[in-house]
């Protein structure tokens, strides 16, 4: 007696974390709510440009998290 085959169709979902440097630079006179918001949308434009042709099938899952990084240009 043969066993009972069953027709399956399998696929797989992947969760990963991305860091994403050198998005911009901001002068002295910018704010950091500029910094933080422009920098998302860079990250946000960036991703949406490597994944151009997988729009539909890939999504933000977690919070976005920017770190502002700044860095003095002159000794006091």
């Amino acid at each position: 007696m043969s066993k009972p085959h069953a027709r399956t169709r399998t696929g797989a979902k992947v969760t990963l974390t991305v860091e994403l440097t050198n998005l911009g630079s901001w002068g002295p006179d910018c704010t950091l709510d500029q910094v933080y918001r422009q920098a998302r949308e860079a990250a946000i434009g960036r991703l949406n440009k490597v994944f151009k042709d997988h729009l539909d099938t890939t999504r933000i899952l977690g919070p976005i998290v920017v770190e502002a990084v700044t860095t003095d240009l002159e000794k006091r």
